[in-house]
Order: C-alpha cells, then structure tokens, then sequence
C-alpha cells in the first residue's frame, strides 16, 4: 500500500464507477419534475431528500445539478426553496472538495511531474478565492471535478466554500426560480431565469477575460 497509494482509491472509485453505471440509463428520469413527484410530502421529509440528492450528485457526477435547483423551485415557496438550494449547492461543493483534500499526495507527485502546474498552484495560493469565486460564477463544469481539484490543491476548506456560494448564488437564485416557473416556458419568471443566466454568463467570462489581463 505504501509503495502503491493509488491502491486506497481502488475500493471507493470502483464504487462511484458502478453507482455511475446504474444511474447513467435512467438520467432521462432524474428530471426536476420527476424528482418533485418522488419527494415526501411533509416539507421537512423533503428537505432532506432533496439535500441527500445533492450529496449523492456530487459524488456520482450522473444528473445535472440544474434538476435539483429547480425541483426546489417546485416543492417549495420561493424563499425556503432559495435557502434550501444553496444549503445543496454547499453540500455538492464540499463533498468532491474534501475527497481531492485526502489525495493531495497525488496533486504533489503531479506537480513534480509537470512543473508548469506550479502556476496553477501559485494562482490558487494568491487569490484563490477570486479563483473560485469565477469558476463558480462562469458555472465551470464539470464541477465535481473542479471541486476535487481545488481540494487537492490545498486551498483551505472555508475560503474555497464561501467564494464558491458566493459565485454559485447567481445561478441557484435563477435556477430556483426557473423551477418556480417551469410549467410555464412562457412565462415573465421563465424567461427573467433565462435573462439571469445569460447576464451572468457575459459577466464571468468578461470578470475572466479582465483577470487574464
């Protein structure tokens, strides 16, 4: 095991591979309506079955997290579903976070390899929380990975969580509300969610692009 440390990753990526590979045939039926018909009716029941579907998105990677948001904009009033969403949101972002944490010795044998990643690491080390705050806001994906990533980086665990809400809030606060609305594609909220999105998008790649320079 000493010689070989990829070895303790065997068992629990192995498991990932196979959750993967049930769950990938029916990903047609992990959509924001189906998942609010699953849903217990007692709001607190609900609660922790939407947030257990969050943690279990973040560590299967196999539906979009866009289904979870916006089935919180159906089950629940718009204020809880906001608050309930974002409490996901940090749940999926810590969980592949703390997984890359624990193999931060690979991230180091990779360094050492590829002696251009100290950039990387120099950046995240700097302003590692502009960082994430942008990759979060541009809505990088796949963002699982990223989250395993940047725990491998080594960039402390609240920093990394607090830039990512923050950058993710945009996007949860449309996505609640497109599921808010999303009997009615034509509807002012449908297409207010859709406006949300596009003026972030434009923003975080522009925020990016001033960065760079």
């Amino acid at each position: 095991m000493k010689n070989h440390p990829w070895l303790r990753w065997a068992l629990p990526l192995s498991a990932l591979a196979v959750c993967c590979a049930v769950l990938w045939p029916k990903r047609h039926l992990l959509t924001a309506e189906a998942i609010s018909q699953w849903s217990p009716r007692q709001t607190w029941l609900a609660v922790a079955f939407l947030l257990s579907l969050y943690a279990l998105k973040s560590l299967v990677m196999c539906f979009p997290m866009s289904a979870l948001t916006a089935a919180g904009g159906l089950l629940f009033p718009y204020p809880m579903a906001l608050a309930v969403n974002l409490t996901g949101t940090a749940v999926a972002q810590s969980l592949p976070f703390l997984l890359g944490r624990r193999g931060r010795a690979g991230w180091y044998a990779l360094l050492a390899r590829v002696p251009k990643l100290y950039r990387i690491r120099d950046a995240i080390q700097k302003d590692g929380s502009l960082l994430v705050f942008l990759l979060r806001l541009a809505g990088a994906s796949p963002g699982d990975l990223v989250s395993l990533s940047l725990g491998a980086s080594g960039i402390p665990f609240w920093r990394y969580l607090t830039a990512g809400i923050l950058g993710s809030a945009p996007r949860v606060a449309a996505a609640t509300l497109l599921g808010a609305a999303l009997w009615d594609p034509w509807s002012e909220r449908f297409w207010m969610s859709v406006g949300i999105n596009a003026a972030v998008t434009v923003l975080s790649l522009s925020l990016w692009r001033l960065r760079s320079h």
